[in-house]
């Protein structure tokens, strides 16, 4: 007798919105790896790729992986020479063998572009995994997806693996989680972590001014400050946000450096004035903090932080984001000691492309700030995007890598609780939000590749929430 459970379960499954986020409780289990398997919203087809072996790097692999979609499920249809006949849409994630030469290709029909816009291709985690989730458009150039997907998987030197994927009825896309940014309740802190590319928060001014104005930020924790620009150079551009500023730069660690911004009463923290990972004896982590007084809540130490660039799990930058890691919590414990602090943020670039034990160690223990009796971790924030279809923050048309998630927040839950959190991406909000921002839809792009962060944080007795939880502004 079939347990009538599995019904219910599918059917509860078949109505639930099917989200972007590398978590897979909107997902049926599957059977061994590998194994591809669909789902669909009005306008995406989403796949659940599970591989065999250890945890690996989509973008990062030793030799090609292809991943062979007949789109339409007709042989008729195809890209010229493809293997197997029927393929209208390949996907080869590092197309070039060798660690360094990642990135993906995406090959569809009477498109030259190879890039990740070619098919609307986004996948999570950014991280190293054995099971992804992949989301594509689900027009791609012009042929719609057919109810079942024929796929081929074919690893460099290995046997190829296929099968049918039936994409299923259609599921309800993600709830849009926000049409304008929302008014900071009065006992809010609004926190942003924004990494502007190449210095350009003064380099792009016109477009940053606008969008700090927007923003609203208290504290602000910048990334990728570049060697020459001055604190002067750099207020001019912050204060557009209003109010009279605090502005700490931390040491260079190569060309750039990180800082942080605060128009709440603010202190300099010594302890990240020279900070370096152990054994280190000329490059500086890039990170830069001040201690802040937090209404109702008292002393927050916050922390900009931009890890080390690029890599794959278990390579030699992820070796050196972990080193990282452990200097800032070094950091942490010392100004913990040295200050009357009753709370921790820590924010930014954490450049999770290889594998995830950087922000593991970065939030276990809660940084040693113990405030209560427990040693609790402290609590990842998960923002997203305005349409509440993913967590990227990353994201550039053209580019041989896929948008991801590399800016996080995390904070103590002990003492911090977050309201509203979101990637504030203007591509995804209505005109009249924009207009009213005195935004248009590109400014986001045209400021930076990675997206701001936004969180606004209040005093945790004033939320009823669960502190074990880890997420907060899921739509």
């Amino acid at each position: 007798m079939i347990d009538p459970s599995l019904f219910i379960a599918a059917a509860t499954l078949a109505a639930s919105p099917i989200q972007l986020d590398g978590d897979f409780y909107d997902w049926a289990p599957q059977g061994d790896a590998p194994a591809l398997t669909a789902a669909c919203t009005r306008d995406h087809v989403f796949l659940h790729l599970t591989l065999d072996g250890p945890p690996v790097n989509l973008q990062g692999l030793d030799a090609p992986l292809t991943l062979s979609l007949n789109w339409d499920n007709d042989t008729s249809t195809s890209l010229p020479a493809a293997d197997p006949a029927g393929t209208d849409v390949e996907i080869v994630f590092s197309p070039r063998s060798g660690r360094r030469t990642g990135g993906i290709a995406v090959k569809v029909p009477d498109r030259s572009s190879e890039t990740w816009d070619a098919a609307g291709l986004v996948f999570s985690p950014t991280a190293a995994a054995s099971a992804f989730e992949l989301r594509l458009d689900r027009t791609v150039a012009g042929i719609d997806a057919a109810s079942t997907i024929p796929w081929t998987l074919r690893r460099e030197g290995d046997l190829a693996v296929s099968g049918d994927a039936p994409i299923g009825p259609q599921r309800p896309g993600p709830p849009q989680h926000m049409t304008a940014l929302p008014v900071k309740p009065p006992n809010a802190v609004r926190v942003v972590t924004w990494n502007l590319e190449f210095g350009n928060l003064v380099k792009q001014s016109a477009v940053t001014r606008r969008l700090l104005a927007a923003l609203q930020p208290d504290v602000l924790l910048l990334q990728e400050i570049e060697r020459g620009q001055t604190e002067s150079a750099l207020m001019a551009v912050i204060e557009a946000a209003g109010g009279d500023w605090t502005l700490e730069l931390g040491p260079l660690g190569g060309s750039i450096r990180s800082g942080i911004a605060s128009r709440l009463p603010a202190q300099r923290v010594e302890a990240f004035d020279n900070l370096k990972r152990r054994g280190e004896s000329r490059g500086h982590v890039r990170a830069a903090a001040l201690t802040i007084d937090f209404p109702d809540v008292g002393r927050v130490l916050a922390v900009s932080a931009h890890l080390k660039c690029c890599g794959v799990v278990d390579g030699p930058e992820d070796m050196k984001r972990i080193g990282e890691v452990l200097a800032i919590r070094r950091a942490v414990q010392h100004a913990e000691q040295s200050n009357d602090v009753v709370g921790l943020i820590i924010g930014g670039d954490l450049n999770l492309v290889g594998g995830s034990l950087p922000l593991d160690l970065l939030v276990a223990g809660g940084e040693a700030l113990i405030l209560d009796d427990s040693e609790r971790d402290l609590r990842i924030i998960e923002a997203w995007q305005p349409d509440g279809s993913g967590l990227q923050t990353w994201q550039k048309p053209g580019q041989s890598y896929s948008p991801g998630r590399l800016d996080y927040i995390v904070v103590s839950p002990q003492t911090l609780a977050p309201v509203f959190a979101a990637v504030f991406d203007t591509l995804d909000l209505p005109e009249p939000s924009l207009r009213e921002m005195n935004l248009v839809r590109t400014d986001a792009g045209r400021a930076s590749d990675h997206l701001p962060v936004v969180v606004d944080l209040v005093p945790v007795n004033l939320v009823p929430v669960d502190p074990g939880s880890a997420t907060a502004g899921a739509p």
